[in-house]
Parts: C-alpha cells; sequence; structure tokens
C-alpha cells in the first residue's frame, strides 16, 4: 500500500493530468449530444459484439448436446425399426403392435420409496394407464394416471412396480423391482439358482405384457447373490417415517443386481409405448 502511495507522489503531475482529462471528456461528451451519441453507440457495439460472441459459444455447445441427444435417439429408434422389420412384431405375444409417442418430463420425484413423474402428454393425446414409458437408453416406468393434458408414471424407482424382464444370454425370465436402496440399480428376482447368471450379462425387457415390447434395454449385472446364504431372511428398511419395508430372500433363487442404463436422475425426452391391439388381447383373455 506504501508502495502505491509513493508512487502517486512520484507521479502526481500525470496523475492530475489523467483525472482533469477524463473529467474533461465527461463534460464534453454530457454537454454535445452528438459527442455523447457517438461514444454510447461504440459502448454499444462493443457490448454487442461480446453479448453475440458469448452467445455463440453457448447456442454451439448446446447444439453439440442436442446433436448428441439426437443421435442417440436416431440410433434407438432405428434399433425398434430394425426389430419390427425382422420379426413383424415387437413383443414376444405374437401379433402384438406397438407404436411410439414421444413425451417430455416436466417433474421428476426421487425422494420417496413411491416415485413418480410427470409427463407433458395426456388423455387428449391418447395416453392410457398401464402404458410403458421409456428413453433411448432403456425403460423408465408406467403410467399409473392420466388427465388431459398430463400424465403421472410410476416411475422403475417405485417399490410398487413390477416388470416383466430377462437375462439376454440364457433367456432366464424374472422380476424386476426397486428395493429402495439406489437410484441406480435394481433388483431381479424369481431366478433358480441353478442359473447360469454371470456379472455383466444384459437384462432386457421380457415380453409377456402388453407394457413393454420384448428386448428393450435395462441394464447389466452386476452381482449375483445367492438367496440361501441369507437364510431366507428379511432385509428390513427403515423408510424413515416410523415404518418399514421388508426385502424377501427366498430360498432356492436368485437375487440379481442390476445397474441400470437409464439416468433416472436426468430424464428429459421419453417415449410412450402403445399396445395398438391391447383391447383384442384383453377380451382374449378375458
Amino acid at each position: 500500500m506504501q508502495q502505491i502511495i509513493d508512487f502517486i507522489i512520484r507521479k502526481k503531475d500525470v496523475v492530475v493530468y489523467l483525472i482533469l482529462l477524463l473529467f474533461s471528456l465527461l463534460l464534453i461528451i454530457n454537454s454535445n449530444y452528438f459527442h455523447k451519441s457517438k461514444i454510447l453507440l461504440f459502448s454499444n457495439s462493443i457490448t454487442n459484439y461480446t453479448f453475440d460472441k458469448f452467445s455463440f459459444f453457448n447456442e454451439y455447445f448446446e447444439l453439440k448436446k442436442i446433436n448428441s441427444s439426437l443421435i442417440d435417439e436416431n440410433l434407438f429408434l432405428k434399433s425398434r425399426l430394425e426389430k419390427v422389420s425382422n420379426n413383424n412384431n415387437i413383443d414376444s405375444l405374437k401379433n402384438v403392435i406397438f407404436k411410439y409417442k414421444n413425451a417430455k418430463v416436466i417433474s421428476n420425484n426421487l425422494s420417496s420409496f413411491k416415485n413418480h413423474l410427470i409427463i407433458n402428454k395426456g388423455a387428449d393425446d391418447g395416453l392410457k394407464n398401464e402404458m410403458g414409458i421409456i428413453n433411448s437408453t432403456g425403460i423408465v416406468g408406467i403410467i399409473n394416471r392420466t388427465s388431459k393434458n398430463y400424465s403421472s408414471v410410476m416411475s422403475i424407482l417405485n417399490i410398487e412396480t413390477k416388470i416383466n424382464a430377462k437375462v439376454k444370454r440364457t433367456s432366464h425370465f424374472g422380476t424386476l423391482e426397486w428395493d429402495g436402496l439406489s437410484n441406480s440399480y435394481l433388483l431381479l428376482n424369481d431366478i433358480s439358482e441353478t442359473a447360469d447368471i454371470k456379472v455383466g450379462d444384459s437384462i432386457i425387457t421380457g415380453g409377456m405384457s402388453l407394457i413393454f415390447p420384448e428386448g428393450i434395454n435395462i441394464g447389466v449385472v452386476s452381482e449375483v447373490i445367492n438367496k440361501n446364504k441369507h437364510n431366507d431372511s428379511l432385509l428390513r428398511l427403515n423408510t424413515n417415517n416410523g415404518k418399514y419395508l421388508d426385502i424377501e430372500f427366498r430360498e432356492n433363487y436368485l437375487n440379481i443386481e442390476v445397474k441400470l442404463h437409464t439416468n433416472m436422475n436426468n430424464l428429459n425426452n421419453v417415449y410412450v409405448i402403445e399396445s395398438l391391439n391391447r383391447e383384442d388381447f384383453k377380451n382374449i383373455s378375458k
């Protein structure tokens, strides 16, 4: 600080000159409309140029993000189209025809054991209960309530959600459900302990329902747990409201931990799966 004061004292003539010059310029600008307008025009030009450059870079990076998302979605739609072309139907239930509608997630709750999300399409768009929701990476949930313009989706991160799934390599079928512990993992149950399930095996939808077509990606096996090691015990979880959630370990079956492909913390564009001949199959099954 003392060095600065010493410098000002040594250069006091220059400092006084600069102050007077600045003061004179301000007087000229304020008293002369022509000069004032020129200065303002120049400063506005600099500001606009800087803003345009920042906007350009922001738009550039935003477009890269959008393009990446569009590439993922195009790859997904292409893969689904190839399945339709090769099989004439998507589901293992013969002759079930599925149609995809796009939607956007506007709310996503991940704070409870019964999580839901809201999408911006509803009854006016033809959406109904028990329609599956997926994105370009995998499954998201099942519609359980609709209004005119919106739908509530029971997330896969909901302890009441149960989805038919299978191990792609071995074709063993099981029930996929959430244990309430992590937003990135589900459990695949009801698969015999004699099944040759390995870490890294792909888990896909089983196609044994009218909700999800067969073959949609879910995740990969991250751990295989022998239930007999748990002596048919219960895993008891505290739900933080005085209640408990029991996860049952049944004898002679495996607990398979599945790492999800879908990032449930970051959902934006999704697809609604509509079974076009759903009612026909329902009537047959009655």
